[in-house]
């Protein structure tokens, strides 16, 4: 089922100059929700490997801080389940460059670009960045989550198998 979506009406909302394509709208919505639900996943993996952490706490830290937990919850988990450890390094590894990209994307400003175009625009002098969150860029973010997404999937079945995850279990 197709549900037409009134983006002039929503667009209408406000007075803020939105970009044009409606589909960098949805791409920026996508990569931040796709962001909030690997945060929750990770949050979650933490509790399954050390069940000391609070999950809902974690849930509420800034992606650094659920990425530095959920760190050294690998490092426990590696004594016991030998499998976690290379998935969970490489998946913190992905997810902070990830969380890197999305501290680019979320602070980042809107300008108005060479092609006329409400775009948003980061810069960092002090890290030598400077561009623009294109279409491309989102797409490569979006991605890149589904990347993650399915390291944490693997874990998860490693740590907690009667939740179902057997194609992720079956790799084991």
């Amino acid at each position: 089922m197709t549900i037409e979506l009134n983006t002039k009406a929503i667009k209408g909302l406000t007075r803020l100059a939105l970009p044009a394509d409606d589909g960098y709208i949805y791409r920026l919505g996508v990569a931040l929700y796709g962001f909030a639900s690997l945060s929750s996943f990770m949050a979650e993996l933490a509790h399954h490997m050390d069940p000391l952490v609070n999950r809902t706490e974690l849930q509420a830290r800034t992606g650094g801080e659920i990425l530095s937990e959920f760190r050294k919850c690998v490092k426990k988990a590696k004594a016991t389940k030998p499998a976690v450890g290379s998935i969970g390094r490489a998946a913190a590894d992905m997810f902070q460059a990830l969380n890197t990209r999305r501290s680019d994307i979320m602070h980042a400003y809107p300008i108005t670009n060479q092609a006329r175009q409400q775009i948003l625009h980061r810069r960092l002098d002090k890290k030598n960045r400077y561009f623009e969150v294109t279409n491309e860029i989102l797409e490569e973010f979006i991605s890149k989550l589904h990347d993650v997404s399915s390291l944490l999937y693997d874990i998860r079945a490693i740590m907690k198998p009667e939740l179902g995850d057997r194609a992720a279990a079956a790799k084991q």
